[in-house]
């Protein structure tokens, strides 16, 4: 039996990148797969891979910046599959840019897919969580502990993440849900230009160290 056999997982920002290769790993180790994304095209192609495969997986196209999308996407999770036991927060890119070039609206969308999009998808998430005695893994990237100067609107929102997570963990004590964030480096995606050894394979380390931080079984319990 795999690890994560009977578990459905929801991740956002999952139709390419980093997060399509988080929905692939979950999906390997047995975890039913809802992934979320504004790409309807690109979203179909990824839960295709993932049923070739053999794994069990279901998509919706939102776009969390809207503050009604959280309820949707944990909504199609419970449709899909009856249950919700991990939350992947995964969505999200961030204008690069002088700081003093960067306006108003592009500090709104930074925050409003990111920090917004991860605290209505918890929310929306957590009694069921609560419940199954669930997960929530938050992606934010090195930024937030090592923000540089092209990189204001982004290093502040991951600052953001990785604050909410500490306050959601000390939550999770209390209602029996594990809340982790992780902090990819540099990872070779269509988005970024990287070199060959900075790819999502990399992936498969960080979930075996989230998984031994969470006392040794992948978000599995």
């Amino acid at each position: 039996m795999k690890e994560l056999s009977g578990r459905t997982a929801l991740i956002t920002g999952s139709n390419r990148g980093i997060g399509r290769a988080i929905a692939n790993r979950l999906a390997e180790d047995g975890a039913r797969v809802v992934l979320c994304a504004r790409d309807e095209a690109m979203l179909a192609e990824a839960v295709a891979e993932i049923r070739a495969a053999g794994g069990e997986a279901a998509g919706i196209a939102l776009d969390l910046r809207l503050p009604e999308s959280a309820t949707r996407a944990v909504q199609a999770a419970l449709d899909a599959f009856g249950s919700l036991d991990i939350v992947v927060n995964n969505a999200g890119a961030t204008k690069r840019g002088d700081f003093l070039t960067l306006t108003e609206e592009d500090w709104m969308d930074g925050y409003a897919l990111k920090m917004f999009g991860a605290v209505r998808v918890t929310r929306a998430a957590w009694p069921y969580l609560k419940a199954g005695k669930g997960a929530v893994v938050n992606i934010s990237g090195s930024g937030g502990r090592t923000p540089g100067a092209q990189f204001t609107i982004g290093g502040s929102v991951n600052a953001a993440l990785l604050s909410l997570t500490k306050a959601l963990a000390e939550l999770g004590l209390q209602d029996g849900v594990q809340v982790n964030c992780i902090n990819p480096g540099p990872v070779r995606t269509a988005r970024r230009r990287l070199p060959r050894w900075a790819s999502p394979r990399i992936l498969r380390g960080w979930w075996r160290f989230c998984c031994r931080s969470m006392g040794g079984t992948c978000m599995g319990r």
